[in-house]
C-alpha cells in the first residue's frame, strides 16, 4: 500500500506524534512529529517540533555528515549559531551546513514555538556536542557515544602506516 503523500499537519493530534527530550540534555522537552515517512520520502526528513517556554528541542550541536535545516512556523525563539545567540520568528528559515557552527534553537518565547526541522537521511552521521565534549557516531545498529577529550587523532600516514600508537 502507497502512503497518502499529503500530511494533514492541523489535523495532528498529540497521539500521532511522540514526546521527545534529548538524552544529553536536561532542558529538552518538545512534542515530536514524523512528516516525511509517513508521505513515503525515504531520502530526506521532516519533522515538526512542538517545544515549550523555555526549552529547546535538542541542544548545541553540529554535524559533519548531513545538512540540516529549521523553518520556524509560530511562536519566538533564540537560535544560537556558534558563539552568536539570534531572536528567530515565524517565517525565519535557518541553514545548518556541514561541519558549520555548533547551534540549537531555544524557545524564548511566551508560547509553545513550532518549527519544521530537516534534512538529509543518511544510514550514517557524526553529531558533535561542544558544550559537553562529546561526539555521537549513528549507524544503523546503534550510537556509539564517544568522549572526545579520550579519544586520539591520528594522521593519514599513521593509519596507512599502522602507526597506532
Amino acid at each position: 500500500m502507497n502512503p497518502d503523500p499529503i500530511v494533514r499537519t492541523r489535523a495532528l493530534k498529540p497521539e500521532d506524534g511522540f514526546p521527545f527530550r534529548h538524552p544529553l540534555n536536561p532542558n529538552s522537552e518538545a512534542q515530536f512529529f514524523r512528516l516525511s515517512r509517513p508521505a513515503g520520502l525515504q531520502r530526506a526528513h521532516v519533522n515538526t517540533l512542538r517545544v515549550p517556554p523555555g526549552k529547546e528541542a535538542f541542544m548545541l550541536h553540529r554535524h559533519s555528515v548531513q545538512e540540516e535545516w529549521s523553518y520556524i512556523v509560530e511562536g519566538e525563539g533564540t537560535a544560537q549559531i556558534g558563539e552568536e545567540k539570534i531572536e528567530v520568528g515565524a517565517g525565519d528559515f535557518i541553514a545548518f551546513p556541514l561541519n558549520g557552527k555548533a547551534h540549537t534553537i531555544v524557545n524564548t518565547g511566551t508560547r509553545d514555538l513550532v518549527y519544521l526541522t530537516g534534512g538529509e537521511d543518511t544510514p550514517y552521521d557524526i553529531g558533535h556536542f561542544p558544550s559537553i565534549g562529546k561526539m555521537a557516531v549513528f549507524k544503523p545498529d546503534g550510537i556509539e557515544l564517544i568522549d572526545e577529550g579520550n579519544a586520539k587523532t591520528y594522521s593519514f600516514q599513521q593509519w596507512i602506516a599502522g602507526d597506532l600508537k
